[in-house]
């Protein structure tokens, strides 16, 4: 469970438990760009009433994966590359200032990275994309945590939802994923070292982006 749904069901909102159902299906692709969704089919689907229901898609909305029309109700947000160019710059200044802050982790906090990396490293991502990404995002986490920046870190975990449904479209990872330098970089106290690597990384995320948008667009 990622940080969000552990806040949301600790805090009881039923309202933001649906939400998040909504929005794990739109990352996975199950519910679609453009695809209409109606009150009275969701309540049935998740066997709520339509009160939780509508202040979910409400939420959604807020957060830009729906788009609300006053006449024809709720439609899953289009995917757009602009949109991903934007929200991925904000990542990687965001990101970036928060490892430029990070406090040097101690030998148990490199340990704790390196479980965390070996499990998700052994994990294949194709057979369970959900089970794998919830993994990376705990492990991006604790990386990012190291940064007394809370603010930006906060904002970066609003990034990250956002952009969770342009990394669906990308090929799935066969090799391993990134972090394995990142954790290198902390443990050595190379902040060059560090920002470079991660810079590196995001700039093969985000032609991979690009790649995978324009294939949808042109077929």
């Amino acid at each position: 469970m990622s940080n969000v749904s552990e806040q949301n069901a600790a805090n009881g909102s039923l309202p933001n438990v649906v939400a998040d159902e909504l929005r794990s299906l739109i990352v996975r692709g199950t519910l679609l760009p453009g695809e209409h969704l109606g009150q009275t089919q969701l309540a049935e689907r998740f066997g709520r009433s339509k009160v939780p229901i509508r202040e979910a898609l409400k939420l959604l909305a807020t957060e830009g994966f729906l788009r609300h029309d006053r006449n024809r109700g709720y439609f899953v947000s289009p995917l757009d590359y602009e949109e991903a160019l934007q929200l991925y710059k904000l990542r990687r200044w965001l990101e970036a200032e928060l490892l430029s802050s990070a406090q040097w982790p101690d030998d148990a906090q490199i340990a704790a990275f390196r479980a965390q990396f070996d499990a998700l490293d052994a994990m294949d991502q194709r057979a369970d994309f959900n089970r794998w990404a919830q993994a990376l995002e705990q492990l991006r986490y604790a990386i990012f945590d190291l940064s007394p920046q809370k603010v930006l870190l906060r904002e970066a975990i609003r990034l990250w939802t956002l952009t969770d449904r342009y990394r669906a479209l990308m090929p799935r990872q066969v090799g391993e994923s990134p972090e394995r330098k990142l954790i290198d970089a902390l443990q050595a106290r190379d902040r060059g070292r560090l920002i470079s690597d991660y810079l590196a990384a995001r700039a093969t995320v985000e032609a991979a982006l690009e790649q995978a948008l324009h294939k949808q667009h042109t077929a």
